[in-house]
């Protein structure tokens, strides 16, 4: 890894989507989010913590992943990273003033990954919200993580490992997939490279609670929203896991008790088995059907 900066979390996703008063009441009735605030161009932010957001909404005629956008652990982590992404000649740009401060960030930059070509948004400090969430659907623990299925995870992860502060804790033999770190964040993945059809594949919250996941299904079944995978335990992180479909076929993940990765000493990344047997300990399988009709992803350059 050849970086010198240092990540703290994935900090939010732009996400375009064609119902943006049903997408909504999807965010706050069924994932449990807070509504922050209003764009002037009519996007919404939506928080599960004290951040200013972790989700912003953009309304448009094509549902798609805009960018990420990743939360560095200091001012000069920040620089840092913008000359290590200008000296590999990926021509950084800072946000310009105005539209980081309608993001509620202190400073930011954007770049442009070569492989899938998606943007990164890169920043340290985001507006800190020291009043207690409104909606109590769910206690959300404070991790996120999310993934992007790829024409080809094994090129794009080792980009990612070797020039973007990244490293792999698990991969799928053949290179169907990996799960990422964002060095030095423990959580065992903030991000999966995936194969098949290219686009967005899920956004997770990790909870406090088994009986956060159970609600979750519940609320699901109730409201008619339409299951996409679980409840299951995944092989690799071993997080418990329930994923829904919302109604532009984002997918939406609650997980529970992934592993932790030292930051000296951690184990090397497994080759694991890519057997349709071996995909989850208890046997849940994915939905295939809605998953097709899975949003691109924007890309840039």
């Amino acid at each position: 890894m050849a970086t010198d900066f240092r990540y703290r979390r994935l900090g939010y996703l732009v996400l375009q989507v064609s119902g943006i008063a049903q997408t909504t009441k999807f965010m706050i009735d069924v994932i449990g989010l807070d509504f922050v605030d209003e764009t002037k161009e009519g996007g919404r932010f939506f928080r599960s913590g004290p951040s200013h957001h972790d989700v912003l909404l953009i309304p448009a005629a094509t549902p798609a992943f805009v960018r990420s956008s990743w939360e560095l652990e200091t001012d000069d982590d920040l620089e840092r990273a913008f000359s290590h992404y200008a000296k590999l000649g990926l021509s950084p740009k800072w946000v310009p003033d105005i539209e980081a401060q309608a993001l509620s960030l202190e400073k930011a930059f954007r770049v442009v990954e070569p492989v899938v070509h998606t943007e990164f948004e890169y920043y340290s400090k985001m507006t800190y919200i020291s009043s207690p969430l409104q909606n109590r659907l769910t206690g959300f623990q404070g991790g996120k993580h999310f993934g992007l299925a790829v024409p080809d995870p094994r090129m794009h992860t080792e980009y990612l490992v070797k020039n973007m502060g990244f490293l792999t804790s698990d991969y799928l033999e053949g290179w169907p997939g990996a799960l990422l770190r964002a060095f030095p964040n423990p959580n065992h993945h903030s991000y999966g490279a995936l194969g098949g059809k290219a686009g967005f594949h899920h956004f997770a919250f990790m909870v406090n609670t088994i009986d956060d996941i159970g609600r979750l299904m519940n609320r699901a079944q109730k409201l008619g929203v339409t299951p996409h995978f679980g409840i299951g335990r995944h092989p690799t992180s071993g997080s418990i896991h329930f994923y829904v479909y919302d109604n532009d076929f984002f997918v939406w993940e609650y997980t529970l008790g992934m592993e932790q990765f030292p930051e000296q000493g951690a184990r090397e990344a497994r080759r694991m088995s890519a057997r349709p047997e071996d995909f989850d300990l208890w046997g849940a399988v994915p939905d295939v059907v809605g998953a097709s009709k899975r949003p691109p992803f924007l890309t840039y350059g």
